[in-house]
């Protein structure tokens, strides 16, 4: 949070006696090379050698990465703007009434997302507790139906800057729109100081104009975020039974399951797809991470000529073939900044179903959806890890 502390490009910041903070308000300033890195030209970045430097071909400003799904975007900028439209901490452009937060807790508390994610929605009230997931899972499946009904017209359309860039860029299927990503991020950054002030421009919000470029080098968000090294950190201390001598503790129950072969011998050897039936209940695995089911929450997806479908039913012939019944007359969500339909969101009423069933082969399915209220109608959202 130095004036100079900016990985990527030599951008200097400057104190805010206002918000207290460090600012950056310059924007596609030049980039920081590896080779004047290792020169020792950024006086005021480099305060000492790195150890780094003697790793061969590594990339000390490319390799280096900012773009942490975890902590920029989930608990980074997404944490910043909730606690800020909540406490005003954002200035009061978008500050939410005490009967506004009460509408979108009761909003969030209603939303019945699907079995693939474990952690449902806590209120508003709950954010100093809510966990990377939670904000993640609030940006992606929650946040552009909780937020039409309650930030001003100018507040949404600005976030839905935010939302529809990070969407792209956490998906491949997205990749050949990922410049217009760049451009809305941009857009996002700039627009961010005339809503709120320039004041709030701290290093979250500037790296936000980095994160294409090592999505464009790396691939999408999810292969650069720090959640599986968390949860690996969960599995490091349940190996520890005591406080003395944590370190060895750890080394020998680790040695002792490799010898073991423990995680061969814990690996699923389930086959998919499979079909499982429960009384009226149905439930069709189709990947590892993929389930459909006659539950309301488990029960939609979309086919790649964007019919939004219900679940009905499923029979394993030599392939799998699902029975489901059409939203009739579905409808694009938003239109600004572009259609909803790009990133495969729409609405419609859940009564108006079709009469009959229709037949779906695997190959026909597009992702499975999230299906959140909106008033009398149901917006969809593809569930990002199984877009195909």
């Amino acid at each position: 949070n130095s004036k100079n502390g900016c990985l990527k490009c030599v951008c200097e910041g400057e104190y805010s006696y206002e918000s207290r903070t460090v600012i950056f308000t310059s924007l596609n300033c030049a980039k920081r090379t590896d080779q004047e890195f290792r020169m020792n030209s950024y006086s005021r970045h480099q305060k000492t050698a790195t150890p780094l430097i003697d790793i061969p071909n590594l990339d000390l400003i490319q390799n280096i990465i900012v773009a942490d799904r975890l902590h920029l975007i989930d608990l980074g900028v997404m944490k910043r703007l909730l606690i800020g439209w909540r406490d005003g901490s954002l200035g009061f452009a978008a500050k939410l009434s005490s009967l506004q937060i009460n509408d979108m807790s009761a909003m969030l508390c209603n939303i019945q997302l699907p079995s693939e994610i474990h952690r449902k929605f806590r209120g508003l009230d709950y954010l100093a507790h809510w966990k990377g997931t939670e904000f993640n899972n609030f940006l992606h499946y929650a946040s552009i139906v909780v937020l039409k009904k309650h930030l001003s017209s100018e507040a949404y359309q600005h976030f839905l800057l935010f939302y529809c860039s990070i969407t792209m860029l956490s998906s491949d299927l997205y990749k050949s729109n990922w410049h217009v990503a760049r451009k809305m991020l941009e857009k996002f950054i700039i627009d961010f100081m005339t809503i709120y002030g320039q004041q709030y421009i701290t290093s979250n919000i500037h790296n936000l104009q980095h994160i294409v470029d090592e999505v464009e080098a790396f691939g999408s968000l999810s292969t650069m975020a720090a959640y599986p090294f968390e949860n690996g950190l969960q599995r490091l201390k349940h190996l520890i039974r005591s406080g003395s001598k944590t370190l060895e503790q750890v080394i020998n129950r680790l040695s002792e399951l490799n010898s073991h072969d423990y995680y061969k011998t814990h690996q699923s050897s389930k086959k998919y797809p499979s079909i499982t039936i429960c009384g009226e209940s149905v439930r069709a695995e189709l990947e590892e991470w993929f389930v459909l089911s006659t539950s309301h929450r488990n029960a939609w997806f979309l086919t790649k000529t964007n019919q939004v479908v219900r679940f009905v039913n499923a029979i394993q012939t030599p392939t799998l073939i699902i029975y489901g019944k059409v939203v009739i007359r579905n409808r694009i969500f938003f239109q600004d900044p572009f259609t909803s339909s790009v990133l495969h969101i729409f609405c419609g009423n859940i009564n108006n179903l079709s009469a009959n069933e229709f037949l779906f082969s695997y190959d026909e399915i597009k992702c499975k959806l999230v299906a959140v209220q909106s008033g009398d109608e149901f917006v969809f959202i593809p569930l990002l890890h199984t877009l195909k």
